[in-house]
C-alpha cells in the first residue's frame, strides 16, 4: 500500500485542497466529517475539479461542462469518462493518501469498459481518451481494437464491411511509428470509430448454428445458394475444430472470386480479413470469419448484369489454357470496353504470364483513375446509372491490389482474377475524360518518398466526417504503396498520379439534390400516363 502524508485536516475543512504528487494532481475535500479524494483534472477536459460543486448527495459537479462525479467511487453520472478515486483515512491530525494503483487486469478492465459506453455512442474524443489511458497504463492498446470487432461483429446483418478493411490498413499505418503514440493513437481510434458508426443503433443479428463440418465444396455450395445460415454454421464448426484462417482461406478467397462479385468487395475483404487477422491475431478469427461468410452470401453477382455477360464465356476459354511465359504484353487498347479487354486477357493468355497480363490490366485501371471525369461526382442531373464517384474508380486499384496478393497465394485464381480486372477496366470507361489525358504530366509525381510522407499527414488528419470516405482514402493510398515496388515504370507513373490528383480533389460526402430529383424521377414513373 502506498500511503502518503497530505495536509492537515484542519486546512482540509476550511476549503478543498489540491495535493500534488507527481505526477499526479489530487483533489481533496472534506463533506460531513469524512475525507474524498479524486483525481483534479476533468477526466473530460482537465478542469479542476477542486474548484467544482458539491451537493447534499456527496456529488461533485465540475463547473466546465456540468460533468458530475460520485465523490465516493468517482462514478460519472452525468456526462462520460469516469474519475479515479481513491482511499483515504485520518491519522494524527493529518489526511493520508493511498496512491497505490489498481492491478494491471482491473484498471484494463474499467478502461475497456469505458471504451465500449464511447463505442456505444461513437464518442470518438472518449475513443482516443480511453485509448490513451491504456497506453500511459502501460497496457497493450491493441486490445482495444479486437474489443471493437467483438463488439460490431455481430450487428453487421451483411456480413463484413469497409470498416474492418479499413482498420487493417490503419493499423498497418500505425506499425510505421513505433515509439510515437499520436500517430498511433490517430490509426487505432479511426479503427475503432469506423466500426461503432457501422454498428451504431443496430441489433444483433445472429449467426447459423455450428453443425456441418468445414469443406471447401460444402462451404461453395452454401454461398451459392444464398445460405448465410448453412456457410455461418460452417466456419463457425470449422474453428471449433480447430481450423484457422489458413485452412479456410483458400475456400473463401474461391468462392470470393467464384462471380464478379459486388464491385470487387469480395476479394477485397478476404485480403482484408488475412491482413487484420494478421494485426490482432487468432482471438478474432470466430468475429471475423462469419462475418465474412455472411458477406459472401449476400453480395451482389454482377457477372449476371448485361453490361458483364461476356465474362462467363471469356472464363471458360481462360480456364482451358494453359499460361505462357512472355513478360512483354501487346498494348492495352485504351479507353477499352469490357469485351474488348475480356478477349484481350484471353487472346494474351497463351503467351504471358499472369504476372504480365496483370501488370498491363493495373496500368489501365490506374490510368482510369487518373482521368476520371469529376463532374459525375458533383452534377445531379444524370441518371442512376451514372452515379460513379471517386470512391468507384479507387475500387478498381484496391481490388486490383488484392487480386495479386490472393492469386500468389492460391495461383489457380488467376484466370477469374485477371477478366475481373478486366471487367473494372471496361466499366469505368464510360466516366474516363480523355482530355485529362493531355494534361496527365500536372500530376506526376517526382518525389514517390516525400510524396508518401506528405499522404501520410493527410491521414493523420484527413477531415473527413464520414467513416467510408477516409476508409476509401487510406485504402487506395496503401494499396498504390502496395503495388508499386513490383510495377512498370510506366504503371508507377499512372498510380501515383491519379493517387495525388484523387487526394487534391474534393469529394461530395452527400448528394441531396441527386437523390431527390431521383427519387421523383423513379416513382413519378407510376403515377405518370405514358
Amino acid at each position: 500500500m502506498s500511503w502518503v502524508k497530505t495536509v492537515p485536516c484542519s486546512e482540509l475543512q476550511r476549503r478543498p485542497v489540491t495535493f500534488q504528487h507527481p505526477p499526479k494532481q489530487v483533489a481533496l475535500f472534506s463533506v460531513a466529517g469524512s475525507v474524498y479524494a479524486v483525481d483534479n483534472r476533468c477526466p473530460h477536459e482537465g478542469y479542476p475539479l477542486v474548484e467544482g460543486q458539491i451537493d447534499d448527495a456527496y456529488t461533485l459537479t465540475c463547473n466546465w461542462h456540468n460533468w458530475k462525479f460520485r465523490l465516493s467511487d468517482g462514478r460519472c453520472i452525468l456526462g462520460g469518462d469516469h474519475v479515479r478515486s481513491y482511499e483515504t483515512r485520518v491519522e494524527d491530525g493529518y489526511v493520508w493518501l493511498n496512491l497505490a494503483d489498481p492491478p494491471p487486469e482491473v484498471v484494463q478492465s474499467e478502461i475497456l469498459d469505458g471504451l465500449h459506453e464511447a463505442f456505444r455512442k461513437q464518442e470518438y474524443d472518449r475513443i482516443c481518451r480511453e485509448l490513451s489511458r491504456l497506453h500511459f497504463h502501460g497496457l497493450e492498446p491493441l486490445v482495444a481494437v479486437r474489443q471493437a470487432v467483438a463488439w460490431s461483429h455481430d450487428r453487421l446483418e451483411f456480413g463484413f464491411v469497409h470498416a474492418y478493411a479499413a482498420a487493417a490498413d490503419w493499423l498497418t499505418l500505425a506499425r510505421q511509428f513505433a515509439g510515437e503514440w499520436e500517430p498511433q493513437l490517430i490509426c487505432l481510434a479511426e479503427s475503432i470509430d469506423h466500426m461503432a458508426h457501422t454498428a451504431l443503433r443496430y441489433p444483433v443479428h445472429s449467426f447459423g448454428d455450428a453443425r456441418e463440418p468445414f469443406t471447401t465444396q460444402g462451404f461453395a455450395d452454401a454461398v451459392e445458394a444464398e445460405n448465410p445460415q448453412a456457410a455461418e454454421g460452417m466456419v463457425l464448426q470449422g474453428l471449433a475444430n480447430g481450423l484457422h484462417w489458413h485452412d479456410m482461406h483458400e475456400a473463401l478467397a474461391t468462392t470470393a472470386l467464384a462471380h464478379y462479385n459486388d464491385f470487387g468487395h469480395s476479394l477485397i475483404y478476404v485480403y482484408k480479413a488475412s491482413q487484420l487477422i494478421e494485426h490482432l491475431g487468432v482471438e478474432v478469427e470466430p468475429f471475423l470469419l462469419p462475418t465474412l461468410a455472411r458477406h459472401l452470401c449476400y453480395t451482389t453477382r454482377e457477372d449476371l448484369l448485361p453490361d458483364f455477360r461476356d465474362y462467363a464465356g471469356a472464363l471458360a476459354a481462360l480456364q482451358s489454357d494453359t499460361w505462357g511465359t512472355s513478360k512483354a504484353c501487346e498494348p492495352l487498347p485504351y479507353p477499352a470496353t469490357t469485351k474488348q479487354t475480356l478477349a484481350w486477357v484471353v487472346r494474351n493468355a497463351a503467351s504471358h504470364t499472369p504476372e504480365a497480363l496483370y501488370q498491363a490490366l493495373l496500368e489501365a485501371l490506374a490510368r482510369n483513375f487518373l482521368c476520371y471525369d469529376a463532374t459525375y461526382d458533383t452534377q445531379y442531373h444524370r441518371p442512376v446509372s451514372d452515379n460513379v464517384s471517386w470512391l468507384s474508380f479507387t475500387h478498381g486499384i484496391t481490388f486490383a491490389n488484392a487480386v495479386r496478393a490472393q492469386c500468389a497465394a492460391v495461383p489457380s485464381l488467376w484466370a477469374p482474377g485477371l477478366l475481373q480486372m478486366a471487367c473494372f477496366v471496361g466499366r469505368n470507361r464510360r466516366y474516363v475524360d480523355l482530355e485529362l489525358a493531355q494534361t496527365e504530366g500536372e500530376w506526376a509525381v517526382a518525389d514517390p518518398d516525400g510524396f508518401f510522407g506528405e499522404v501520410t499527414e493527410l491521414l493523420l488528419d484527413h477531415g473527413l466526417r464520414e467513416p467510408i470516405y477516409a476508409a476509401h482514402v487510406v485504402k487506395t493510398a496503401r494499396a498504390v504503396q502496395e503495388e508499386l515496388p513490383d510495377a512498370s515504370e510506366t504503371c508507377q507513373f499512372y498510380l501515383l498520379a491519379s493517387l495525388n490528383r484523387f487526394l487534391h480533389s474534393p469529394i461530395k460526402q452527400k448528394h441531396a439534390r441527386r437523390l431527390a430529383r431521383q427519387a421523383v424521377a423513379l416513382v413519378g414513373r407510376d403515377f405518370q400516363a405514358s
